[in-house]
């Protein structure tokens, strides 16, 4: 083969491409910060569900800062800021001022370049901050609610929309921001028993804490927050080390083998449960804002969390359960799930999209251990036919009466076949 023939000037360095990748360089930034927990959700996920990322009502934070949609909220957070700086006797280039002190690391908390100015990113987060303060107070003492508080007095299903965008990946704010303009507020207050930040927002969130966990630990953002309602307090669960995990057989195909569904009391999301032929799961609502609330999450996951990521692996789970709309009537009728979408296709095409373009790994499947039970106990030929009989035979009352009677009338046409027998014989 011959040689490729050597450049000319080849060994001298080319300038202007040299000049060009330190450009690049530069303009992407420095390398993410160890702080750095607030993500743009990844393309290939985001582009899933565009809807289930994008806030309905108000921004918070620099990922969706000045968008047109959104503007109309803006009004609102400065009548909050307003009246913040007024009833806490706050000197407001005090707070601005102190906030300047916490912009670089703020700033290391975001994945991207945050374009915005010094000036307009310490205001950003000053009126944002605020607003969620704010909000979670008014939302905590209802007397702070007044007439001119639209948000919450004249329109309830104007805070169920901030609420959902209270939660999406990119509308966060780092939680420590919070927590150090609530302190500043309150810090010459001297009340007995008031809340801290934490606390309100454990009270704002408190239908997502079913687990009933109780202020004492660090949050990242209020999406944090939320993950971390839904963790177990003890260690993964790992696979067992003898047997390799590959799928799970669907919730038809278990029930036919004799799993009966069943709604667990611990209400959190990882809380199922296998044990003597009867799986428990915890009830999921599933509304317009589920699928938003449960693509976040399994987004912050991919991004932060990518070797710990138990919503993660709840959906995959349930993913495995559900393939047909038959699968969803069935853990609809035994109360797993509470379908308000209306259409059981919708609720099995939601679990079916959830997984996609999500990074998946069996090795460290929270639900390994679980899902090897639930197959080992399908692939033992008597619990198959055990359900057949119970379902022939047993299913109704009806039937059951109709069985005992055939097998009564069984028994005594063989008593009498037998004693006949005895007669003739003697």
């Amino acid at each position: 083969m011959p040689r490729h023939k050597r450049a000319k000037g080849k060994g001298k360095p080319n300038r202007p491409v040299a000049e060009c990748i330190r450009g690049m360089i530069r303009a992407s930034g420095p390398p993410l910060s160890p702080q750095c927990c607030i993500y743009k959700v990844p393309s290939n996920i985001y582009h899933m569900n565009v809807a289930a990322y994008e806030p309905y009502v108000v921004s918070i934070g620099p990922f969706h800062h000045g968008k047109s949609s959104l503007k109309a909220m803006e009004k609102h957070k400065l009548c909050y800021l307003q009246s913040f700086l007024e009833r806490l006797k706050l000197d407001l280039e005090d707070l601005v001022n102190t906030i300047e002190e916490w912009e670089e690391e703020t700033r290391a908390c975001y994945a991207e370049n945050i374009e915005l100015s010094s000036n307009d990113f310490v205001q950003m987060i000053l009126v944002d901050g605020v607003f969620i303060i704010e909000f979670f107070l008014r939302s905590h003492f209802h007397d702070l609610q007044d007439d001119s508080d639209r948000i919450l007095t004249f329109n309830p299903g104007f805070r169920v929309a901030i609420k959902h965008d209270l939660i999406l990946l990119e509308n966060q704010l780092p939680f420590f921001v919070l927590e150090r303009i609530f302190d500043l507020a309150f810090q010459h207050l001297s009340l007995e028993n008031f809340p801290t930040m934490l606390s309100l927002a454990f009270d704002f969130f408190s239908e997502y804490n079913t687990q009933k966990k109780q202020p004492g630990f660090e949050v990242k953002h209020l999406l944090d927050l939320l993950r971390t309602f839904q963790l177990p307090s003890n260690l993964r669960r790992q696979p067992k080390i003898d047997a390799k995990f590959e799928f799970l057989y669907s919730a038809t195909l278990l029930h036919k083998a004799g799993v009966k569904f069943k709604v667990a009391s611990s209400g959190w999301l990882l809380g199922i449960h296998f044990e003597n032929n009867i799986l428990e799961i915890p009830c999921l609502k599933l509304d317009d804002t589920t699928e938003s609330y449960i693509r976040n999450l399994m987004a912050f996951e991919q991004c932060h969390y990518p070797y710990d990521s138990h919503i993660i692996d709840y959906a995959f789970f349930m993913d495995y359960l559900i393939n047909t709309t038959e699968d969803v009537d069935l853990l609809v009728q035994s109360g797993v799930i509470v379908n308000l979408l209306g259409d059981a296709a919708a609720v099995a095409t939601l679990f079916n999209n959830l997984g996609k373009n999500i990074a998946f790994g069996c090795s460290n499947f929270y639900f390994g251990g679980l899902c090897e039970d639930l197959n080992a106990f399908y692939r033992v030929p008597w619990h198959h036919w055990k359900a057949i009989f119970k379902r022939d035979y047993f299913s109704t009352p009806w039937r059951t009466t109709t069985t005992i009677a055939a097998t009564m009338l069984l028994v005594l046409t063989l008593i009498q076949t037998i004693c006949s027998m005895i007669s003739l014989l003697k």
